[in-house]
């Protein structure tokens, strides 16, 4: 849950968001400091853009560096990227610049590594072309925790697999997998789920190639539930490449939504992680926060949906600060501004 209040509860006159498509309000005027939304003002190089916070009655002024500590996890999220273009290189050079005063700690990618179609082999070019050559600033040299998309299916997953025990960084050590991490005192486990073939239970003419048999996409939702039933963290947090909720070009995705998204409700996952819709959006619906970061190489547009918070349809990605209490959530366009920013609580 965000610590505030809900948007629905907010008067258009109480709510402006920094940038990209608000659910309401899009012409309210910014407030003063003695109400609940604060509004803070950045300058990127091509755009001057307003940040704010929401906060509740009552609620603890959470300071934009409030979890820049040693024991807080710092991270950036990205998706949809795998095209060696300029667009990509624009984002891979702005996640740099925020990667080196962030002191990030790891990377996630929300899937479609490689268009159009997945990479042929471990040996393919394309880890190459499109991910060491791009990503190539010290400060993107750490761990990367990388999802599958349904473009990856196209090509061979098991190289993406594979690639893990080739490269120093890339981090995919099965199609779905869970990591535990210390955050300070507390623990937060980040769940990795293979959506490709979840997302094909509802069409059955649909081919997945290699893993997405019906039978092993039903394996790993027991798996996850059977995971999310012992797990005693003080933060879950998933990630997987189709939406759940969406005002992208994709929307939800059917298949995904029905079998994930009760999981999440029920043994009170905090944060859904996911890309497939090429812009930035943060939702939230029944306690659970959205965000979707799959803008990494190119974006289109959007729609909004009720559960939408903020929709930006630009490439960009998304930072974390992860405290023991609370997540700082932060898009960032092409060229490292924030555009938005919100702070998420743990419960």
């Amino acid at each position: 849950m965000i610590i505030g209040i809900d948007l629905a509860e907010v008067s258009s006159d109480n709510f402006r968001p920094i940038s990209g498509v608000p659910c309401a309000g899009s012409n309210a005027r910014a407030t003063d400091e003695a109400t609940l939304l604060r509004v803070r003002r950045g300058r990127s190089k091509r755009m001057q853009s307003r940040r704010n916070i929401i906060l509740g009655a009552g609620a603890a002024l959470l300071a934009p560096n409030a979890f820049a500590q040693a024991s807080a996890l710092q991270f950036l999220v990205v998706g949809d990227w795998g095209q060696a273009s300029e667009r990509q290189r624009q984002v891979a050079n702005a996640m740099a610049s925020v990667a080196q005063s962030n002191a990030t700690r790891f990377v996630i990618s929300t899937g479609d590594n490689f268009y159009p179609s997945g990479v042929g082999s471990v040996n393919d070019p394309q880890f190459r072309r499109s991910f060491e050559d791009i990503y190539a600033a010290p400060a993107l040299q750490t761990p990367w925790y990388v999802v599958l998309g349904n473009h990856d299916y196209e090509g061979s997953p098991n190289a993406e697999i594979a690639y893990s025990s080739r490269s120093p960084r890339w981090r995919m050590p099965s199609r779905y997998w869970a990591e535990e991490m210390a955050v300070g005192a507390e623990t937060a486990t980040f769940y990795f789920l293979d959506t490709t073939p979840i997302s094909r239970l509802s069409n059955a003419a649909s081919h997945v190639p290699l893993l997405g048999a019906a039978g092993e996409a039903r394996e790993q939702l027991q798996w996850f539930e059977q995971r999310l039933q012992a797990d005693r963290s003080a933060w879950k947090i998933v990630v997987g490449h189709h939406p759940i909720y969406s005002s992208g070009n994709h929307g939800e995705s059917p298949a995904v939504a029905e079998r994930i998204r009760p999981l999440l409700e029920t043994y009170g996952v905090q944060i859904y992680f996911n890309g497939h819709d090429h812009d930035l959006e943060h939702l939230v619906d029944r306690g659970v926060n959205y965000v979707c970061s799959g803008s990494g190489a190119l974006a289109r547009q959007i729609e909004t949906v009720p559960q939408s918070r903020f929709a930006y349809p630009n490439v960009g990605f998304a930072s974390c600060i992860l405290g023991s209490d609370a997540l700082a959530l932060r898009f960032h366009d092409g060229d490292a501004a924030v555009i938005y920013e919100v702070q998420i609580a743990r419960a």
